[in-house]
């Protein structure tokens, strides 16, 4: 399919940028809708991004990108968490280890894992993509629909439900260096803490690291 095809950088309702040989911290959700004041609003930040952006080349183009991801993604990360109208499904224990169970299944396939935090209603993720038969890099597209078709068909058997299960996009963030991976690290891990679903962070069953990531995990 072309449009799961290896592409350094696209936009559909975000931006998505995928340099070769990187390192990503990907957020997908479950399919539900928007309130429309929260949805009015992140057309507006679209389209203020596309004014902006379109007269950009270069590194200054990479910095505006990452400020905009940085503030898009916390702040719609907090709507996520506080959203009490979005389904939980994640939060069912069966679901949770179906989800983590695919992601574990699809590394050193398509990825290589570094840690993942599932949420009620959406998963994090930290992944560094392979190259496959012909030496191209899997594109992130390719990753994240070869995990959520899979899941999206084996979760709703389990929930004896039909109809889309997770959102059709995600929000990706290329990870440029190491202060920026031990941010998104802890980011991750301090995630149900933040949202008050517990106290600490090693208390979150849904959390996984990779052992050489997991120091100062509280």
């Amino acid at each position: 399919m072309d449009n799961l095809k290896y592409k350094e950088f696209y936009t559909r309702n975000l931006p998505h940028f995928q340099p070769e040989n990187a390192v990503f911290a990907v957020t997908f959700r479950l399919a539900f809708s928007l309130p429309y004041k929260i949805k009015e609003k992140l057309k507006e930040e679209k389209k203020e991004f596309e004014r902006i952006s379109s007269s950009l080349t270069g590194s200054e183009l990479q910095v505006y990108i990452d400020e905009f991801e940085r503030k898009y993604f916390e702040e719609f990360d907090n709507f996520l968490d506080k959203y009490s109208k979005s389904p939980t499904w994640l939060s069912i224990d069966t679901i949770a280890k179906e989800v983590a169970n695919s992601i574990h299944y699809l590394e050193k396939q398509l990825y290589d894992l570094r840690a993942y935090c599932i949420m009620p209603n959406h998963v994090h993720t930290i992944l560094q993509p392979l190259k496959d038969q012909n030496e191209e890099f899997h594109s992130l597209s390719r990753i994240m629909y070869s995990l959520k078709r899979y899941t999206a068909t084996s979760c709703n058997k389990l929930l004896k439900r039909k109809g889309q299960f997770w959102h059709h996009e995600n929000y990706d963030h290329f990870i440029r260096d190491e202060k920026d991976l031990a941010y998104q690290l802890n980011y991750l891990k301090q995630n149900p803490v933040k949202a008050r679903l517990i106290d600490k962070a090693h208390n979150w069953k849904y959390t996984w690291t990779k052992e050489t990531f997991d120091s100062n995990f509280d």
